[in-house]
């Protein structure tokens, strides 16, 4: 197939754990990532979530507002290393926010929903089983783009790089400047999750694609490859 142009809308792919038991549960207690509507179902229930990062951290803030008590569980042996201080602080200060480091779930129970969790301690070897209202998973997307040609460039974690992004990367050649959400590749747009950048929202992702189509008709025109 030929096309004047290319929109790149790919998404990502959350990164996924291989623990005993979880798959048969996921969507029945244990989810990756966690949407708001899914808070108020936690009420009163012990909730756990895995994960490090500002995602983890903004998430543990909103759950202990409905859950009885919220726990972080943490492979590594500190949050400074991967939060922001600001919601360390913001952590620190609720009571029903516990934090676990050096843990992790060793296996997941419960017949149709989620019932308990193995965590495991890495430091002292030990195993210990605990009700769960539900599992929760921040641990991060891949972008699936290992496909695109080697023109399109991308970080290391494979986002592709548009608009100032393509010029900072020294991977700009044409004579004009790339479009906002213009990639490498003249013509070769990307918008959503797959694009490098800090918002990972539907709503940003949606609006960018709406950006996109208007980005390919003035790139089409600039060329004069249609009439105005």
């Amino acid at each position: 197939m030929r096309a004047l142009s290319v929109i790149l809308a790919t998404g990502v792919s959350w990164r996924r754990l291989v623990i005993a038991g979880f798959e048969p549960l996921i969507g029945k207690g244990i989810y990756y990532g966690a949407a708001r509507s899914e808070a108020a179902a936690t009420h009163g229930q012990d909730v756990y979530l895995i994960g490090a990062g500002n995602s983890a951290g903004q998430a543990a803030m909103y759950f202990a507002n409905h859950a009885r008590r919220v726990t972080l569980l943490v492979r590594g042996d500190s949050l400074e290393k991967s939060m922001s201080r600001y919601l360390i602080e913001q952590i620190e200060g609720k009571s029903n926010i516990a934090v676990r480091l050096n843990s992790e779930v060793h296996a997941a129970h419960g017949q149709g929903h989620l019932e308990a969790i193995d965590i495991a301690d890495r430091r002292d070897k030990t195993v210990a089983r605990h009700a769960c209202g539900g599992l929760f998973v921040f641990i991060g997307a891949d972008a699936d783009t290992g496909w695109l040609p080697e023109q399109v460039a991308r970080d290391k974690n494979g986002y592709v790089l548009t608009g100032d992004e393509v010029t900072k990367a020294s991977r700009w050649s044409h004579t004009r400047d790339p479009f906002l959400l213009e990639s490498s590749v003249p013509g070769v747009f990307a918008c959503g999750d797959v694009r490098l950048g800090p918002i990972k929202r539907v709503a940003a992702a949606v609006g960018e694609g709406s950006m996109a189509i208007a980005f390919v008709h003035q790139y089409m025109v600039r060329e004069g490859l249609v009439r105005r």
